[in-house]
This record gives structure tokens, sequence and C-alpha cells, in this order.
């Protein structure tokens, strides 16, 4: 009969406890993080009455043996503090307590008076930490460490709010581009003095395409062309006399007698110019001289008038006197020309992309330009223009020739921080058969004044493919190596792609941190740099279950749970297992509706462990009175 009290009481004992357990689950409903705990109950022991231990047990009691740890997730909530976080699965932070290390999922963090993450109990949050935050005289800066291992630099970390990323001064840059080898210009620029006809288009936007060979014949005077020669004609009448002028370079000096017929005077002119060598063509009034590429006249008398009459030939390698490849040298080839007419004159010059003749003195002169059997079309309407009567202080100008131009350029830094601008400027230089060459121009701006400018010629193949230089160094402000991967194709829908980049860093002041889901923990600065400062690593354990619970959503490794560990790849590599969310926190897992209903049912379990106390007593005190 005593057995029942026994039961009555380690019933209520042990219901006291699961209703003890309930109560607190139900308590913590909204503290973070909180794990739920499941109270577990057995018999203590039982007897036998007999030899048949199936039927003949009496149970001796209940026990609360444990409380077994719900470690389901909790629901997650958003935030407004870049160190509340949460962990999306399985895992727990680690934190150094004064004693000892200890896990939670609890993600209240904060920074204390020193910077350090801590926890509301002032535990601090273990990382792995870059240790790339100096703190010098006037604050912190900070450095580009990386972390090499992972489990060897576990520490707690400060994230101080004076931090300063120091600037780097660039030494490489590298260009990708394709520079578009069209046809037909959409942004037509003025042409450059030193690039070749070849690479030039017309006053439209159309490719010249001129090739080695293309001519036009130029005169100046009353030389005249027909027939592929130059052709001057000297008219003679009976008062022609005393002639003395030169015909390239040969001097022709004959004097008649007063009354000399016309037709002596043109007899002896043939035979002097026969004994020179010189081509004419004689009529009963006049003489006329022929050559094929040059005809210079150079007179010293009254009755012959200067001319010049010459071909000029585009060659890539110009040799003769009259051949000639860029702006430049079809402008020194027109002034030559001049020269000889009007010597220690000048007046050719390149005027945005035209070549232009200057009337600076009251000379008129007399020129034009003329097809050739190998003249090209483009280019000999450009250039027609000069071909006028021009006459005193007016000027006669080409249309204007247009360049393959395409700018390109970025940033890059000093030593000290101060940004300067690196502008590549290309333009299209030189087409043969060989292929095509751009012309680099390279500078370097600083404080809107150039301080570099140098000119590279990039040489391509006939499929677009760059063939040198791969790189160039340049040396101011500093020494700079640029790596070129660019292409000289036709683009698409006229789309040029281009890339610009360079290591050099500029002066920075945090702007704040970040923390991303491997559990990074970025520093951002004011240039748009970040900087990782350490990681937050996520731990697990053989057996969760096993923790032993210290309160404060603390939990203590134990022999039952074995050993923290991180998770790693086939290859040693560290990876979380779970997603490090910012700005988020874990709720409690205790559910409303499950602690509610054990409560009572324990509590109805309580009250008939009772019941059977009262019970018990009753019965006794029968047996009690059937004595008296």
């Amino acid at each position: 009969m005593t057995t029942s009290f026994y039961n009555g009481v380690s019933g209520l004992k042990s219901f006291q406890n699961g209703i003890d357990i309930w109560a607190h689950n139900i308590s913590n409903i909204n503290t973070t993080a909180f794990k739920a705990s499941i109270p577990e109950f057995e018999s203590i022991f039982s007897k036998n009455i007999s030899s048949n231990p199936i039927s003949s047990d009496i149970g001796l009691g209940s026990i609360l043996r444990s409380s077994a740890k719900d470690l389901k997730e909790g629901n997650l909530i958003n935030t407004d503090k870049i160190f509340d976080l949460a962990l999306s699965s399985e895992g727990w932070f680690r934190i150094q307590s004064a004693q000892d290390y200890l896990y939670t999922r609890d993600g209240r963090f904060k920074r204390d008076a020193n910077g350090f993450l801590v926890n509301d109990r002032g535990d601090y949050l273990i990382v792995a930490n870059a240790n790339n935050l100096v703190k010098t005289d006037n604050g912190y800066i900070i450095t580009n460490n990386e972390i090499s291992d992972l489990m060897s630099n576990l520490s707690p970390i400060a994230l101080p709010e004076n931090v300063i990323l120091p600037a780097v001064a660039t030494s490489d840059v590298k260009i990708r581009a394709n520079l578009n080898d069209t046809d037909k210009l959409e942004d037509i620029y003025p042409a450059k003095e030193d690039l070749y006809f070849s690479a030039l288009y017309d006053k439209d936007g159309n490719f010249l395409n001129m090739v080695d060979g293309n001519s036009i014949a130029y005169t100046l005077g009353d030389i005249y062309y027909e027939d592929n020669l130059f052709k001057k004609e000297i008219c003679i009448n009976e008062n022609s006399l005393n002639f003395d002028f030169y015909v390239n370079d040969k001097e022709i000096k004959l004097s008649f007698l007063k009354g000399s017929s016309k037709e002596e005077i043109i007899n002896a002119l043939a035979n002097e110019l026969k004994k020179n060598n010189i081509l004419f063509d004689k009529t009963s009034n006049s003489i006329i001289i022929k050559s094929k590429d040059k005809l210079v006249i150079k007179s010293n008398d009254n009755i012959v008038t200067d001319a010049l009459g010459e071909e000029l030939i585009y060659k890539n390698n110009p040799v003769k006197t009259n051949e000639f490849n860029t702006m430049q040298s079809f402008a020194n080839e027109i002034q030559s020309a001049l020269n000889i007419v009007y010597p220690n004159m000048s007046f050719v010059d390149i005027e945005n992309g035209k070549i232009v003749i200057n009337n600076l003195s009251d000379k008129t002169i007399n020129s034009k330009f003329f097809k050739t059997s190998d003249n090209n079309e483009a280019f000999f309407k450009n250039i027609y223009s000069l071909g006028n009567i021009i006459l005193p202080y007016t000027a006669a100008k080409s249309y204007e020739f247009s360049a393959n131009k395409r700018s390109f350029g970025g940033y890059i830094y000093e030593a000290d921080g101060n940004k300067d601008t690196l502008s590549f400027e290309f333009y299209k230089k030189e087409v043969s058969s060989l292929g095509t060459i751009w012309q680099g121009n390279i500078s370097v701006m600083k404080d809107k004044n150039v301080i570099f400018n140098k000119s590279f010629d990039f040489v391509f193949d006939t499929q677009g493919n760059l063939i040198s230089p791969e790189s160039i160094t340049i040396n101011n402000p500093q020494q700079i190596t640029i790596a070129t991967d660019l292409s000289a194709f036709k683009s698409v829908d006229n789309k040029i792609s281009y890339s610009f980049s360079q290591n050099g860093v500029e002066k920075g002041y945090l702007t704040g941190y970040d923390i991303n889901e491997k559990g990074d923990i970025f520093a951002n600065f004011s240039n748009n740099k970040s900087i990782k400062v350490a990681t937050i690593p996520i731990f697990h354990f053989a057996n969760d279950e096993g923790l032993e619970s210290i309160g404060d959503n603390l939990f203590k490794e134990t022999s039952n749970s074995n050993k923290a560990f991180l998770y790693k790849d086939e290859n040693g590599n560290y990876f979380p297992g779970s997603k490090v969310l910012s700005h988020m926190l874990e709720t409690s897992n205790v559910n409303m509706a499950t602690a509610m209903t054990e409560l009572i049912i324990t509590q109805k379990a309580f009250a008939s462990a009772a019941k059977t106390i009262t019970t018990s007593d009753e019965m006794i005190q029968k047996a009690i009175n059937l004595k008296r």
C-alpha cells in the first residue's frame, strides 16, 4: 500500500519539473534564437511479486530523466542593424567568454567601446582575422593582407570607425578595345598631318582607299596637261628677241637680230631644244614644250613666263621628290613646287584636316589639279578645290580629310593619392598590303596640365590582330606598364567594346562595414573599394544535442557533442555549411500551441499524482480503523 505513496510523490516531483520546463519555454517565446527543452520521463524501477516477470511487475514511480533540446531552426526576422546575424541552416557562432569558448545561434552582436564585436554579456565574437587593420597615431589604416589559414587566425576583432585606405600608385594598366576599322565613318575628325592618305576618309566620311601608285597632276601658271603630258606653249612674233629661260634646269639662251622672222625664231628655238633632248612640238606660231613627269619653266627674260607642272604620286615609302604619303609630305611637295617659282616664300599649310594655300603676298597663283590614269577619284575630289586661280590675300583650301579616331581613357593614381587622367587616342595611320597601322597617342593629364604625351605605332595584320606592341612603358608621373589587348575589326552595329583597368588605389575613407552570406566582413571605403578584414567561421558538432546549455542562449561543448569543427571540401578549403544573414535574427523555436498543450497535460498529470496520494492516505486510514 505504501508503494502508491512512492508513485504519487515521484509523480509530483517529476511533473513539477515538467511544468517548470514548459513554463520556461513559454517565458522565452520571444527570446532570440532560444531553443526549447523537451522533458523526458521514465520509470524509477519495478519489483516482481511472482516468478512470472511479465504479469507480476509493480512500478515504483516516475522520474524526470532528462531535458532534451529541440534544435530545429526558428523563423528569421529582418532588422536594421548590420551586426544582427542569423544562420540559415545548421551551425554555431563561437563566443569567447572570460573562461572558455562557448557557442550560440543568438546573433545580436554590437561593437563595444573599443570597437570589438561582442554579445550582450560582453563576450567576444570569434572570427578568422586578417589582422590588416593597423593602428597609427592618426587612427587606423588598412592593408591588403589575405586570410591564409582560417583556423590559425581565430580571434576577436575590433572594427574601428576611423579607418583610411592608403593610396597605391598605379604600376600596371590593362586596356582592351576593338578599334572600329570601318569603310564609313559616323564620327568625323579632322586628319592629322602625319597620317597616311591610305588610312584617310573623304569629306563625307567614305574611305579613300589610296593605294601605292595613285597619282594626280598639278600645274602652276599657264602650263596645261593633256595626253599624260605637261605642255607649255611659247608664242612667237617678230619682236620676240633675246630668249633666256630654263627648262627642267637646262638653259635655253638665244639672241636674234631685229627683223628676224617668226619662222627663223621658231626654228632656232627648236634646234636648241633638240640639242638639250627636250620634247617639243612646233607650229607656224609657237613652240610647245612637253614633259612627262615634270616641267619647270624658269624665265630670266620678259618673253617666257615662269610655270610648273608635276605629277604627284602616292607611295607608302616615298623615295623620289614627287612622291608623298602623309598630309604633311603632300603639302611639302606643293610648297617645293611653289618655291621654284616663288623662292623662300611660304604658301602651304594644313589647317583642321585641310590643305591650304595662303597667298601671303601680292602674287597671283594660277593652279589646277588634273586626273591621271592612276588617279584615286575620292582623293581627287577632295583636293580639286585647290586648283583655282588664287588672287592676292585670299586662300584656297581642299575639302577636309577625315581620320578614323577612337578615344579611350581612365584614371590612374600617384603614390600620394592624386588622381590623374590617362588618355588614349587611336588614329588609323596607314593601310598597306601587309596590314594596318594605328597611331596611339598616350597622354597623362594632371590638374588640367599635360605632363606626358607620346605616340606609338600599333601594327595589325590583315585580319585585324595586333602584332605589336603588346605592352608599353611610360615614366610619368611614375613608371607604368600598359598591357594592350587590341583588335582592329569592323564592329557590329558600330558598338565598340572597351575596358580599362589599373592596379592603383585612390585614398579612401571608411564608409561602413558589410557582411556577406559566406560570413566575410568587408570594410567599405569612399573610393568604392572593399577590403575583407575577417571571416566569421561557422562551427559544427558531431552531435549538437550533446551540447550543454549554460543559459543566455549559450552552449558548451561536451564529450557527448565532441569537439567543434569546420566543414572543408575535398580540396581542404573551408566552406560555412550555412549562410550568414546580416540584418536578420533567428526567433525562438518555441511553438505556443504545443507548449500550452503540454503544460495543460502536465498540470493534469500533476493533479492526478496528488490524487493518488490522498487516495492512498484514505486507504491507510481505513485499514487502521479496521483494527479498532
